[in-house]
């Protein structure tokens, strides 16, 4: 039986280690649009068959995308799946007591933290709590998929986008202090850190995101 746990992360895995990038994979299998593939690689559905036909004749392993499991390792997709819920429970606790410092706030005070959100290997917000559309004045779930780079000030994403192409441990921390685009166009001055995590079994890193709101 197959199973959609973690199938978005190990087809991401795929594509980016045999072809280097989602556009690069477009073309070597004949789909016209890039976006065809983001509801995929987000985790919101699971291919049909016209899909599993483009990337097994493509050479990827169907068994694998589908439920983690590698023949002759039977161990393997128990594991794995141990160690990614391990993760994402990482995650999950880590903004929950971001959730609590926030409701602890004192009304008359600036909050500590504004906002906070999932940012994976490609740069992409993955919307865990819509707290950053609210703090940017974006309509709910607009921002889910969207690249980093689209929300901060071009001047000050260039360090951001140098800090995150270099090698770097697993739980590190990057700050910044950066220009965030609203809804409507204008720009807000607003302190950044970045957790850095690497993904179990993979090479891929994500980013939990904590915002706030930049005094100067």
């Amino acid at each position: 039986m197959s199973s959609s746990t973690g199938f978005n992360q190990r087809l991401r895995e795929y594509v980016l280690k045999k072809h280097g990038s989602v556009n690069a994979f477009c073309r070597a299998t004949g789909i016209k649009y890039p976006a065809q593939m983001t509801p995929y690689l987000l985790g919101k559905c699971m291919p049909g068959k016209k899909m599993l036909a483009r990337l097994e004749k493509d050479g990827a392993d169907i068994q694998w995308l589908q439920t983690g499991h590698v023949p002759g390792n039977t161990q393997l997709p128990l594991s794995s799946k141990l160690a990614l819920s391990r993760y994402r429970m990482d995650i999950e606790t880590l903004f929950r007591k971001v959730r609590l410092q926030i409701a602890g706030s004192v009304e008359l005070n600036q909050p500590d933290i504004d906002a906070y959100a999932l940012i994976d290997h490609d740069e992409r917000i993955v919307d865990l709590t819509g707290s950053i559309e609210r703090f940017l004045d974006y309509e709910k779930n607009s921002l889910s998929g969207v690249e980093l780079s689209r929300l901060i000030h071009p001047d000050d994403y260039v360090e951001i986008s140098k800090a995150l192409q270099q090698q770097r441990p697993d739980d590190d921390i990057l700050s910044f202090t950066s220009r965030f685009k609203k809804g409507d166009g204008s720009f807000i001055s607003a302190e950044i850190c970045l957790y850095v995590k690497k993904i179990p079994m993979s090479e891929l890193t994500e980013y939990a995101m904590i915002v706030r709101r930049s005094g100067s």
